[in-house]
């Protein structure tokens, strides 16, 4: 399951697909064949592109073997190089398999343009595989596809085919791809006896022919489409494929083979769901070793509330349980018994809520495995009663009436508090064999985040300056804060704080620096360090210009794309507190002070800036509030208008003009 942690891609399958040589050239005036006038004619359409698949196809066909359901994928995607640098940069295909996605066949072809049709070759020199990096579901593996000997208005074919081993875990379809799609057709061929549901996502913005019909004993549905854009890169989104292309979601709710009584209910509804993901622990944690046995009494023996015993099951195994994720096959949605975990003192995410809730139990707390997505996954288990919709599991605790979640994966979270990548996502909680509760995970508001910094400056002879930083976090900063400076010592650690102090320009020099990891219930954390930057004064004749705005946040949170449809994200509601307290020099009194201002982008965030002089100092205050989790796509003109006024404020300065 997902760690925040970044994982060490794997290798990646390497398929080298040989194209073809020269070819003579026919006679001029030969007439061309209606593939090739097909293929002028959309490269003419997309003659600004390097490429475009001319067709994208995937053909789902579920049907019986031995009594039981099964399914298969056929996939053709034919890619025309368009431009001079096509055969260069776009020699490739992806595609992925998994042991729930078996591969079963592919094959890869080139045509080559002649003087009226194309010469088609087939490829057969294929590498070997190796395991990628995805580690919920199972061992996914991606293949590339490389052809070779390829040239301007050449096409390459690839297809393969995929046996999914589990109905349970059908894949989404993605209607969009790297390049431009010219034609995509996802097709799905199902017995009348089998009731299939389809989620359509992302698909507000293109237009999908959708066709119903059938074929002797059997329906096929099927979606197609044209003209669809290359996917966009979007920042600031947990993920650009899940909120932003458009993809169909399939799904076998129930069927009824021939002589049966009843339906077979398979994903119907979430309580179907329920019971499907509910057989993986059911059983599990019957028995437990003596050993974590004894730990638990040993760790509980002088607690009183079961508040406190719940905070020190779970501090034990976050300082003494390491998050490892490591998933092939069904091991992406069994946990591992608690004594395995405890023996081994590390596992992933469900690994570490199998101890953390055995722990709670023998301690005599309610305790329950909880399914959840992440803010990776848009969906709900109303919309999509799958799977697919989980790829975390964390721990329930029913105490004094509310439900509290303990996550293991994250050993720099205080008891009771939660990541920041479930806020507001659903918790499937698991009751019993026939009852589940889903609960949304509670946002935290922007109080309970909050960035204090204070920075004292004073102006040196060579029109640098020079000071001292203050920062205190508390919440989601310090959180990540202290995760981070786990796994970062020496070099590695000066320069992340570098990056958290760092302000006025690229001329910062971090001279010291203090860390100061929180250890009490809210591990808050604390940083000072001195500082200097230099060429940041401006001197014209007696007057000496400073500006004071250090650090400028939202500066860069402009949303500059003008067809952007995904909102922008932010991982956290926060609050910042900036003081700057500038230190007069000897000789010099204040001639102008920036006017105070405050803006609000449409109750998201606002900001606050005002400055104080005295006869010693000047201070610049600020405060910014963020109370908003995303902006939609509506709320972007008032957001951008609110940031371009900030960066305006930005450029004031205050002027010090010498006494004589």
């Amino acid at each position: 399951m997902i760690s925040k942690i970044k994982r060490i891609p794997g290798l990646y399958k390497v398929v080298c697909l040989m194209g073809a040589g020269m070819f003579l050239s026919p006679a001029l005036h030969a007439q061309l064949s209606a593939e090739r006038l097909k293929n002028d004619s959309i490269a003419a359409k997309y003659k600004n592109e390097n490429a475009v698949y001319t067709n994208y196809t995937q053909r789902l066909v579920i049907g019986q073997e031995e009594g039981s359901l099964v399914a298969h994928s056929y996939v053709t995607m034919e890619k025309l190089l368009i431009s001079d640098l096509s055969p260069t940069i776009n020699n490739r295909d992806d595609f992925s398999y998994s042991d729930f996605n078996a591969l079963t066949d592919y094959a890869g072809f080139v045509k080559i343009p002649t003087a009226t049709d194309y010469k088609k070759i087939r490829s057969f020199n294929f590498g070997e595989g190796g395991a990628g990096d995805d580690v919920f579901y199972d061992d996914f593996r991606e293949v590339q596809v490389h052809y070779t000997g390829l040239e301007k208005n050449a096409l390459t074919e690839t297809k393969y085919s995929i046996e999914h081993t589990d109905i349970y875990l059908l894949p989404p379809f993605f209607l969009q791809e790297d390049i431009p799609i010219a034609s995509v057709t996802y097709e799905v061929t199902a017995p009348k006896y089998v009731n299939i549901n389809f989620v359509l996502k992302n698909t507000d913005n293109i237009t999908i022919k959708q066709t119903k019909e059938e074929n002797n004993n059997n329906i096929i549905y099927r979606f197609t489409a044209t003209g669809i854009p290359a996917i966009k890169n979007y920042k600031h989104v947990p993920s650009v494929l899940l909120y932003s292309a458009p993809h169909i979601i399939p799904y076998i709710a129930s069927y009824r083979l021939t002589g049966a009584k009843k339906d077979s209910v398979i994903l119907r509804d979430p309580m179907a769901m329920y019971k499907h993901v509910y057989q993986y622990v059911r059983n599990l944690n019957m028995k437990t070793d003596t050993f974590l046995n004894n730990t638990v009494s040993a760790l509980t023996k002088n607690d009183k509330t079961p508040r406190e015993k719940a905070a020190h099951i779970y501090d034990w195994v976050q300082k003494n349980i390491h998050y490892i994720a490591f998933e092939k096959g069904l091991e992406g949605f069994i946990p591992r018994p608690a004594d395995t975990v405890f023996k081994r003192k590390y596992g992933d995410c469900k690994d570490m809520s199998s101890i953390i809730m055995t722990m709670c139990r023998k301690a005599g707390l309610d305790a329950h495995f909880v399914w959840i997505g992440t803010s990776k996954k848009p969906y709900t288990f109303e919309e999509t009663p799958l799977p697919l919709v989980c790829n975390h599991m964390i721990c329930a605790l029913k105490l004094d009436g509310e439900w509290i979640f303990m996550d293991g994966t994250d050993a720099s979270l205080p008891f009771g508090k939660n990541r920041d990548d479930i806020q507001g996502k659903q918790a499937m909680i698991a009751i019993d064999d026939a009852n589940y509760k889903i609960v949304t995970i509670p946002v935290e508001s922007a109080d309970k985040n909050v960035t204090t910094d204070s920075t004292f400056i004073r102006i040196t002879e060579d029109n640098k300056i020079a000071g001292t930083v203050k920062l205190a976090y508390k919440g989601y900063q310090a959180w990540d804060m202290k995760l981070a400076m786990m796994y970062q010592k020496g070099e590695e650690r000066e320069k992340a704080i570098k990056a958290h102090t760092q302000r006025g320009s690229n001329k910062y020099f971090l001279a010291r620096y203090n860390y100061v990891p929180g250890s009490d219930e809210n591990r808050d954390v604390s940083i000072d360090a001195d500082f200097r930057v230099d060429d940041y004064v401006q001197k014209v004749g007696k007057e000496c210009i400073v500006n004071m705005n250090l650090k400028r946040d939202f500066e860069d949170n402009r949303i500059n794309d003008p067809e952007r449809k995904v909102p922008y994200f932010y991982d956290y509601k926060q609050r910042t507190n900036e003081v700057v307290v500038l230190s007069i020099p000897e000789g010099y009194k204040v001639t102008y002070l920036p006017k105070d201002a405050q803006g609000e982008a449409d109750g998201l965030w606002n900001y606050k800036i005002s400055y104080k002089a005295d006869k010693n100092t000047i201070t610049l205050m600020k405060e910014y509030q963020l109370n908003t989790l995303s902006v939609n796509e509506k709320q972007f003109a008032e957001h951008n208008k609110v940031v371009d006024h900030l960066k305006k404020l930005y450029k004031e300065s205050v002027v010090l003009t010498a006494k004589k």
